[in-house]
């Protein structure tokens, strides 16, 4: 059976997988503490033009519409799992908010550096079913009232920017920067679709891009490492093709996310099988190597912070922890610094050779 052939039954395993999921969801929602967000946490991070702190919120909402959906989702997602299926009051949005933001605003205040504030909510920000206007409203004056946060930034789908969003952000917050992540994963419509199960094609992020500039807020363009399907070269020549049309257009921010298998999805079900091994650090390090220039730096932030990173269900070379842990601070040092000398160090480790032999595997 070709791939082609194939395509129908990745598109049901990926639906029925969902539903699963999402049934064992339900059984669990009302548990949930509709007060408290899922986590928060705060830690360097690297703002547009210099080193600072983020602080990043993770709130319960209902859930990611498209995942909710009959077309169940993204293939790699398992953030549904964090969410509450049903309704989420505004006010407990609100207080999901609080509880996070309060926990941190001595720090924020203290602390004279930049801050960036990062409010994700496992789908679209900008979803009204999802995030009620309420809500979003209620933390946009409270980012505005905060000094020393320079920088917020939310994620959503391209169906919901709308001139009607976006002109609520500049209302609210026409002193910070904003940035809105969208994750795009790669600027092929055929892996996007098919293998990613994203629902979206280039032309529409490319439109949600023009509108997004027509009010000065920022674009920031995820980019997911090795979809399923692919080998390991081919998603170290699919990302860097990602990466240099990304810089053409001078993206505002590009997100380099390494898959990692989370539960209740696709690839977690193809990484049973065998069938899927998380991507390599060594294919993350040679991809922004061979992707970028010094003078790309000017238009374009480049960020990549892997989640579960050095564990199996991560990315991750071999079972030698220091051979994860040098290399992943490599990445970290560059992400931090934006500079492409750091990628040029390269720790020594047996596992290299056997990489180098799985690279079409």
């Amino acid at each position: 059976m070709n791939q082609i052939n194939k395509l129908p039954i990745i598109k049901e395993k990926i639906r029925k997988t969902r539903q699963d999921t999402i049934k064992k969801v339900k059984i669990r929602s009302p548990n949930n503490d509709l007060n408290k967000p899922v986590v928060s946490w705060t830690k360097p991070d690297r703002l547009l033009n210099e080193v600072g702190n983020e602080l990043t919120i993770i709130l319960r909402t209902r859930g990611c519409e498209w995942a909710l959906g009959d077309n169940g989702g993204c293939s790699m997602c398992g953030y549904i799992r964090d969410s509450n299926i049903d309704d989420v009051n505004p006010q407990n949005i609100i207080n999901q908010f609080d509880f996070a933001f309060q926990n941190s605003l001595d720090k924020i205040q203290s602390n004279t550096g930049p801050w960036i504030v990062k409010i994700f909510n496992s789908g679209s920000f900008l979803d009204d079913t999802e995030m009620p206007k309420r809500a979003r409203g209620y933390i946009y004056k409270k980012i505005a009232l905060t000094k020393n946060i320079k920088e917020f930034v939310i994620e959503s789908r391209p169906e919901y920017l709308s001139h009607e969003n976006l002109d609520e952000i500049k209302k609210f917050l026409p002193n910070k920067y904003v940035e809105v992540g969208i994750g795009l994963e790669t600027v092929n419509d055929y892996i996007r679709i098919n293998y990613i199960n994203k629902g979206f094609k280039f032309n529409d992020f490319q439109e949600a891009l023009k509108m997004c500039r027509e009010y000065k807020i920022g674009v920031k363009a995820y980019l997911l490492f090795k979809p399923p399907f692919l080998s390991e070269q081919a998603a170290i020549d699919d990302c860097k093709k990602s990466i240099k049309k990304l810089l053409e257009i001078k993206i505002n921010s590009i997100s380099i996310n390494p898959v990692n298998i989370q539960k209740g999805t696709l690839v977690e079900y193809l990484w049973f099988q065998n069938r899927y091994r998380p991507p390599w650090i060594y294919s993350i390090i040679t991809c922004l190597k061979e992707s970028l220039e010094d003078k790309d730096f000017g238009t374009t932030r480049i960020l990549c912070d892997p989640s579960g990173a050095g564990t199996n269900r991560g990315v991750h070379n071999c079972l030698n922890s220091d051979c994860n842990k040098q290399n992943l601070e490599i990445i970290k040092n560059f992400t931090l610094s934006q500079d492409v000398n750091e990628l040029n160090y390269s720790p020594q480790c047996f596992c290299k050779k056997r990489y180098e032999f799985n690279l079409l595997q």
